[in-house]
């Protein structure tokens, strides 16, 4: 027995006080880090579409494992520093709006799409959480929002090469992307919602040479980008971006000749089948696109005369075409259009309770940035809020509620306020600010 005690004692003596805690919050730091690449990397992703460069990495699946490696991280760092995740009242609204897309088949009267859209929109809700619980410093986030823009350079050169060289071509003669971006509509906006925080990089006050030329490279791709896609949509979007983004500018000298230069370059070097099309949208009924649009929005107001809460269910608005459109569209007959508006596919297909979740969900984005506008990430929250105003500008003509860039847009706003405050030897939660988790909404 004397001998037993003898070797406790000894142990006592050996353990160094305080070492069980160093070690969770080393083991916490290295979590915290893995889920900052891991969600840094998924966003960027977004962009490249590597599996589509490179087929080989299909069967990986490397989207799925970045954020399986994500999440999975993020927890363990919250079980060991014993933090809730922040969540606030925005992902509450946005929660409504995912949880009425999962309860929607019932109603739906396309069930299958339905199950389909509402496992893609849990994924949108997932990626929305890990961006605000990870992205959790002012260099992270300047970090993150720095790799996410440059990214755009790989779509906004790809598109306007492939326009260039007459390859994937939609229309025979609109450029487009690849992956998610294969759609010139799509790849327009997505575009549009990166030029603002590159045009920031390119001017921003005590940004490294590395930046200036990364940004400034990268916003005359994505410009040249959105012009060959011939999107109109993106084309308002774009002077909508632009415009909001110089007058936010606290430089504002240094950002109007940045705009000038980008306006010099599109009225020499656009081509003239760019403002043909954009001059088409005065011409209403002789555009069969432009008709097409006024037809979508018509069944989506008579899906919402008549399903005013619920809608016909998630991705269900093709579906409901044959109801709900006109018996007069002779022009259209056989062809069915999504809604091209993103707030009426949203009050069309999940009603009036998904139109204010998710409709909440970004007004209270859009906030959390102009409030930071003149915070420690002032100049990211003021490009970050014109990005995402010229993206719901495009949402207006091209309208794509399931859309990943609206869902890192917001995330981004987010991020600028909530943790815009935080020092940047942070590693482990609010509360290492004196913030308590959830008081920021």
């Amino acid at each position: 027995m004397q001998t037993v005690s003898m070797q406790n004692l000894k142990m006592q003596d050996l353990a160094v006080p305080g070492a069980e805690h160093a070690a969770r919050k080393w083991q916490a730091e290295k979590a915290a880090q893995i889920a900052f690449w891991a969600t840094a990397l998924f966003a960027a992703q977004l962009y490249l579409s590597p599996a589509q460069w490179f087929p080989v990495l299909e069967p990986v699946h490397h989207a799925a494992i970045l954020s399986a490696l994500g999440l999975g991280a993020l927890l363990v760092r919250r079980v060991l520093t014993n933090q809730p995740l922040w969540m606030g009242w925005r992902t509450a609204l946005l929660f409504v709006y995912v949880g009425e897309a999962v309860l929607s088949p019932i109603w739906s009267l396309d069930p299958h799409e339905s199950m389909i859209g509402a496992a893609e929109l849990v994924k949108h809700f997932l990626f929305f959480v890990a961006v605000a619980n990870t992205i959790d410093t002012p260099r992270r986030v300047r970090l993150a929002l720095g790799l996410y823009a440059i990214c755009a350079i790989a779509p906004g050169w790809g598109t306007f090469n492939n326009w260039m060289h007459d390859e994937l071509l939609v229309e025979g003669f609109r450029g487009r992307w690849l992956g998610v971006l294969a759609d010139p509509n799509h790849d327009a906006m997505a575009l549009v919602g990166a030029i603002p925080i590159l045009l920031f990089l390119t001017v921003g006050k005590g940004h490294s040479w590395f930046w200036r030329i990364a940004g400034a490279l990268g916003a005359a791709a994505c410009v040249a980008g959105v012009v060959a896609t011939h999107s109109r949509g993106g084309s308002v979007g774009l002077v909508a971006a632009v415009a909001i983004w110089a007058l936010l500018s606290k430089r504002k000298a240094v950002a109007g000749v940045a705009v000038m230069v980008g306006l010099a370059g599109v009225l020499l070097l656009a081509p003239t089948s760019f403002w043909q099309r954009n001059e088409t949208a005065a011409a209403g009924g002789e555009d069969l696109s432009i008709e097409g649009r006024f037809e979508a929005w018509q069944v989506a107001g008579r899906i919402f005369r008549e399903r005013p809460i619920l809608g016909v269910g998630q991705n269900a608005f093709l579906a409901a075409w044959g109801e709900y459109a006109p018996i007069d569209s002779d022009r259209l007959f056989g062809h069915r259009y999504v809604a091209h508006n993103l707030w009426l596919e949203v009050l069309g297909q999940l009603g009036l309770v998904g139109f204010i979740g998710l409709n909440g969900f970004i007004l209270i984005s859009l906030f959390s940035a102009w409030r930071a506008r003149n915070g420690a990430l002032g100049g990211e929250a003021r490009a970050v809020l014109a990005a995402l105003l010229g993206y719901l500008v495009c949402q207006i003509f091209s309208g794509y509620s399931m859309s990943w860039f609206l869902f890192a847009l917001c995330g981004f706003a987010t991020c600028c306020q909530v943790w815009g405050r935080e020092p940047e030897t942070s590693g482990v939660g609010p509360q290492a600010s004196g913030v308590p988790a959830g008081a920021l909404s």
